[in-house]
């Protein structure tokens, strides 16, 4: 199994189709990550996705999320930036079917275009130059993705699941409209043990915009890997490690690079205190994120923390309901 594994890998970076001019960050707001779950563990989620985010993590995982609606939302950076998901799963046999709803937000932008007084003509507040101020625009930035997921049983340890993703982002009265595909697997080794993959923006999405500018989504593979440790017959604790690739030059603001491809790390551990109270500690490309979870009959409420070191730490909440 593991030689399989590997060789999907192997073949998977070589099939991917990498456009030769990259918008970097263009699709940002899609790796921010979902679930105060997941983020609390610092995003080392790819082989767990155990909940109805599960399509955003990893399309395998919709299939062992069970029949589930979670809700997300997280105010970051001094209320700057507004960040809400909702996701619902539902098995069926052999298969399932889930949906992923993403948005984030930034209100009142100026916007000073109109309203520099430019003596020169040249575009540039030189001296002696001013703002008139009444003429400042102030728009929104909103940017939203909807991921329609299907995930399949391929043997009693191995799923794996795939993405439709439709992508829009506006600014002001500018929008513009992408279409995308996730690929994902999921597997088990000697129970305690998992690995998992998520290949996003598989094909390269692309985004076009209303003005008649493009951007591109370049693929990005994510890998995880996970011990869950038996303890008294249960298994309360998993270790969790990630790695996110990317391939639009993000140097130095990754945390390992070369050339045009970068790798940012994600850790994570989780501990159930009698199936009912999570503690969790991780680390998010080298930031410290903390969180907590209470599972009470049907309901699972959770909370992270995530520090930053430049702006200010945010916190995340989650709630979600099992049928």
């Amino acid at each position: 199994m593991i030689r399989k594994i590997i060789k999907f890998i192997i073949i998977c970076f070589l099939s991917l189709p990498f456009p030769a001019i990259a918008s970097k960050y263009a699709g940002e707001f899609l790796n921010i990550g979902l679930g105060s779950a997941a983020m609390g563990m610092g995003g080392a989620y790819v082989s767990i996705a155990s909940d109805a985010f599960a399509g955003y993590w990893n399309p395998a995982g919709t299939f062992s999320a069970g029949h589930q609606i979670i809700f997300a939302h997280s105010n970051n950076f001094s209320s700057l930036v507004a960040h809400d998901a909702l996701g619902y799963s539902r098995p069926m046999g052999q298969y399932a079917l889930g949906l992923v709803y993403i948005r984030l937000s930034v209100k009142d932008i100026p916007y000073t275009s109109e309203a520099l007084i430019d003596l020169n003509n040249n575009g540039i507040m030189d001296a002696g130059e001013r703002l008139d101020y009444s003429k400042i625009i102030y728009n929104d930035d909103v940017e939203s993705a909807l991921l329609l997921n299907y995930s399949r049983k391929y043997n009693p340890d191995t799923r794996w699941g795939l993405n439709l993703k439709f992508v829009n982002k506006s600014v002001g009265p500018s929008s513009a409209w992408g279409l995308g595909l996730d690929a994902g697997l999921m597997t088990a080794w000697r129970e305690k043990i998992k690995f998992g993959i998520n290949l996003q923006d598989l094909t390269t999405t692309y985004l076009a915009w209303d003005n008649g500018t493009k951007e591109v989504i370049t693929p990005t593979v994510r890998l995880g890997a996970s011990y869950h440790p038996s303890i008294a017959g249960e298994r309360p604790m998993a270790l969790a490690l990630g790695g996110d690739f990317r391939f639009e030059g993000r140097q130095s603001a990754a945390n390992y690079h070369l050339g045009s491809m970068s790798l940012d790390l994600h850790l994570g551990l989780e501990y159930w205190l009698k199936k009912r109270i999570a503690l969790r500690l991780g680390g998010d490309q080298g930031r410290f994120t903390a969180g907590a979870g209470l599972k009470l009959g049907r309901f699972n409420f959770d909370y992270a923390y995530m520090a930053h070191k430049y702006l200010e730490s945010s916190t995340r909440l989650s709630g979600a309901f099992t049928f």
